[in-house]
């Protein structure tokens, strides 16, 4: 049983999670354990639809075209989160960054500078918030749950872990903010996304 594709699935969704839920603690904005919980509810959910649809399209396609066709994907969102980094570092130091592709959404702007501000009133996030957050969150976990899909990895194994892995990772970014690893994947978590993107899509094609 391959339990190393869903797992990577599972991480690579809910990096996110760990990021907004450690902009939280450092706001001092607490998620109730309802919440935690919903959110881990709905972005497995979304995880579960996309890899079903992506699953169904990888039947109606040849799999010499459509493993290739996933991993590239893989390795090209990966790359992108590079180039992002890249965008965020040049415009931190006040370079012009206006040939980058920006985005100005309201959960854009939370992931890359920490605004909690259209989440949470002071320091509690209401249960609406909560759930436009768990919508948020789940963008990532619709586009790689269909890859996912399109690549047949296992569907439960994937549930299971997303589910384990969304509460986990919003319990380590709330609770844990001193550790100097933690500090460094914060400042950098479009490159630990991209390295975990590309590494999974060269693994699923060379494996």
């Amino acid at each position: 049983m391959n339990i190393f594709s869903p797992l990577l699935l599972s991480l690579s969704s809910h990096l996110d999670t760990f990021r907004v839920s450690n902009f939280c603690s450092l706001k001092k904005v607490s998620i109730e354990k309802a919440q935690i919980l919903l959110i881990s509810i709905i972005t497995t959910f979304t995880t579960f639809i996309s890899m079903c649809i992506g699953e169904l399209i990888s039947k109606l396609l040849l799999k010499e075209i459509v493993i290739p066709f996933g991993c590239v994907l893989l390795i090209f969102i990966g790359t992108y989160f590079f180039v992002e980094h890249i965008r965020l570092k040049k415009k931190s130091r006040n370079e012009d960054t206006s040939y980058y592709v920006e985005d100005n959404s309201r959960f854009g702007l939370l992931l890359k500078e920490g605004n909690m501000s259209p989440f949470a009133n002071s320091n509690h996030i209401s249960f609406k918030d909560t759930l436009s957050l768990s919508i948020f969150l789940s963008k990532t976990n619709i586009l790689l749950g269909l890859i996912a899909g399109l690549l047949n990895i296992s569907i439960p194994l994937s549930i299971f872990f997303s589910f384990i892995i969304s509460i986990l990772m919003i319990l380590i970014g709330n609770f844990i903010t001193k550790f100097s690893f933690l500090s460094w994947l914060t400042k950098n978590f479009y490159v630990f996304s991209g390295t975990l993107l590309i590494f999974w899509g060269l693994c699923e094609y060379l494996l």
